[in-house]
């Protein structure tokens, strides 16, 4: 899977489980994070200094795999992608 379709993938799943849980100060983290790497990767946000705040990887060892393992898998593999951009 590439970057873009694990970060889409990433959103999709984080919007969903917004639905669900819509006072989930986690889940809209996780997402605005989401949506600036896909900003970073796709070339419409060209400021590279917010890269050292994602947190994705804690937030979700502590908020969200407890709501969704599947898609905590999903985070930890963009957490990992993160670090390499």
């Amino acid at each position: 899977m590439s970057r873009e379709q694990l970060l889409e993938l990433g959103r999709q799943k984080c919007s969903a489980l917004l639905a669900q849980y819509p006072s989930s100060t986690a889940l809209l983290s996780v997402l605005r994070q989401i949506e600036y790497l896909i900003g970073l990767d796709n070339g419409t946000i060209t400021d590279r200094s917010r890269l050292k705040e994602i947190i994705i990887g804690v937030l979700t060892a502590r908020e969200i795999e407890p709501l969704d393992d599947d898609a905590a898998e999903t985070f930890y593999q963009i957490a990992s992608e993160a670090k390499q951009m």
